[in-house]
């Protein structure tokens, strides 16, 4: 019988630690603020931004880390508001190719799953990307630094397709 309570207790214990609602997450009173502190838990600040983009209601940080390309969301609740980042950093290494591209799946603190577009360009002439295959074509801006572009869309990876664009808009 002793046995038995023992084995009740921990089976509760890990139950009650396994249910815990905070999950290590700490929580900001705004966007901004969960923002800067995000980003000092990554180990890099402001300066490190490509972007902050809207998406069906969430909010997503793409930044650069010590080269690599980083993207974070934001989760909202009663609490306000936390810093989430469910993927590894992508890094490119330089090669023949004009530009390189990667995607994978992203899923916020708050289960919405989007899919993620990065890439980078090697050729200083190319200064926009042309995104097809997600709805309307759309332009993607190569960020001057860091050299990368990146896209949040609904669609898989595999069915988008990315075109080098000039300075002049044009195709090369």
């Amino acid at each position: 019988m002793k046995k038995l309570r023992v084995l009740v207790s921990i089976c509760l214990f890990f139950i009650l630690v396994g249910c815990n609602e905070n999950s290590g997450q700490t929580w900001y009173e705004t966007k901004e603020e969960a923002i800067k502190f995000g980003l000092q838990q990554e180990g890099t600040d402001n300066s490190a931004i490509l972007g902050i983009e809207e998406f069906e209601g969430e909010t997503f940080v793409f930044y650069v880390e010590g080269g690599a390309f980083g993207v974070a969301s934001l989760t909202k609740d009663e609490r306000g508001f936390s810093w989430y980042r469910s993927q590894p950093y992508v890094g490119f290494d330089a090669n023949d190719s004009p530009y390189s591209t990667a995607g994978f799946d992203y899923k916020t603190g708050s289960g919405l799953e989007v899919s993620i577009l990065v890439g980078k360009v090697y050729d200083n002439s190319i200064q926009t990307m042309k995104l097809i295959g997600d709805g309307a074509e759309r332009e993607i801006q190569v960020h001057k630094e860091s050299k990368l572009f990146f896209a949040i869309h609904k669609v898989s990876f595999n069915s988008i397709n990315v075109e080098p664009m000039d300075s002049k808009g044009e195709v090369d």
